[in-house]
């Protein structure tokens, strides 16, 4: 019953010296100028296992293309 005790006190205080480690490094707050700098221009590479993410963003892009076309050419 001692060990399990000692164990379990062991156990929280680890917890929580890391637990107030992680809470008290200051957050890292982006700038809008730096979140843009980081923004790639180009999209980003199409992995096997997002395929189908992939072909729904495409669809929506072409969407969104087709619309602004016919709001230029004057069309409903």
């Amino acid at each position: 019953m001692k060990k399990f005790v000692v164990m379990a006190v062991l156990a929280t205080g680890v917890f929580f010296s890391q637990w107030r480690t992680a809470h008290d490094a200051a957050p890292v707050v982006k700038t809008p100028a730096a979140i843009k700098a980081t923004a790639s221009a180009t999209p980003r590479p199409v992995y096997e296992h997002d395929w189908a993410k992939h072909s729904l963003d495409r669809a929506q892009a072409v969407v969104d293309q087709v619309q602004q076309s016919r709001e230029e050419n004057g069309q409903p």
